[in-house]
């Protein structure tokens, strides 16, 4: 069954359990571990060696490097922000993750960022089956 465009901002994997929830909510589950610094969790989401696999070392890095010295980052994930799309073992994902700059007392520091993605989702072979992150 397809998502109701309509309703795209609201994670589908609260519906039920067909292949649009199965990869909203490893999307989701993968933005979670980041959020909370367990990189080597939202690597388990991820092909090794992958894409989303190298980008999550590249969030350590942002997160690390942007929480230093005045501030700290506080990440968040926004919402879905077009429908999930599934073509037969591929799926994409589109989701808005959004970052603040939190300063500590006495700090001027100020910032934010927001970054959307097409999360490119696979299933196959060396998934056995299981949806990951490209």
């Amino acid at each position: 069954m397809k998502p109701d465009p309509e309703v795209f901002s609201e994670p589908h994997f609260l519906d039920g359990d067909d292949d649009y929830t199965q990869v909203e909510f490893l999307v989701y589950n993968y933005w979670i571990a980041i959020i909370n610094r367990q990189y080597e969790l939202a690597k388990y989401s991820c092909v090794p060696g992958g894409i989303w696999y190298n980008k999550t070392d590249e969030w350590e890095e942002y997160i690390n490097t942007n929480s230093e010295g005045e501030a700290s980052v506080l990440i968040y994930f926004s919402k879905f922000y077009e429908p999930t799309e599934v073509f037969g073992d591929t799926a994409i994902v589109y989701t808005k993750i959004t970052t603040h700059k939190i300063p500590f007392p006495d700090s001027c520091v100020e910032g934010g960022d927001a970054f959307e993605y097409e999360v490119e989702v696979i299933r196959g072979n060396i998934t056995l089956g299981a949806w990951k992150l490209k």
